[in-house]
């Protein structure tokens, strides 16, 4: 089932993308710098601010704001399809075979690829105040916590908590003008 999406000028939308299968591939560097690069690189062809964002192990949690002609599926299906390459790449330089046969098995149950990574759609929630904006980047950085995989989220590599109170833009930038 595919979900509808409304692109509402001047919003910020929480976004969330999910692995097929929910099969727990960032679990290592190698699979989640791509994702960051890739992201820092579609901020700029697709016009769009980065708030904030989280990768765990089976999905990604994505704070956008666009502001150019784009609209979030435009964003989406280009970031999914090019992270999908990269991945897969990966997967195979590394001899991954079951990562590599799960992704061949949902490319060819969906039609849609060689090797699918990504769930068909994505999640998006458009937030209209900065109080919701304060709480889904709240919730992003307390779910590494909420998940058991570090008990403090300054402890937790892969999202922008890091950014925000350490200033530290060692993996990606964060667009904090917001603020």
């Amino acid at each position: 089932m595919t979900l509808p999406h409304f692109q509402i000028e001047g919003h910020v939308y929480y976004v969330t993308i999910v692995v097929y299968g929910r099969l727990t591939i960032f679990t290592h560097p190698a699979y989640i710098i791509p994702l960051l690069d890739s992201l820092n690189y579609y901020r700029y062809k697709h016009r769009f601010k980065l708030l904030g964002y989280v990768v765990m192990p089976d999905h990604l949690h994505l704070l956008i704001w666009p502001y150019g002609e784009s609209t979030m599926s435009d964003i989406m299906r280009d970031f999914k399809r090019f992270t999908s390459g990269r991945i897969a790449r990966q997967a195979q330089v590394e001899g991954n075979s079951a990562w590599l046969e799960a992704f061949r098995m949902a490319g060819e149950a969906t039609h849609r690829a060689e090797y699918k990574v990504w769930q068909d759609d994505y999640w998006d929630e458009s937030l209209y105040s900065e109080h919701m904006l304060r709480q889904k980047l709240n919730y992003m950085h307390q779910n590494p916590v909420r998940a058991d995989l570090v008990e403090h989220p300054g402890d937790y590599p892969y999202s922008s908590y890091r950014n925000y109170v350490e200033g530290n833009e060692t993996l990606i930038k964060i667009d904090m003008g917001w603020q």
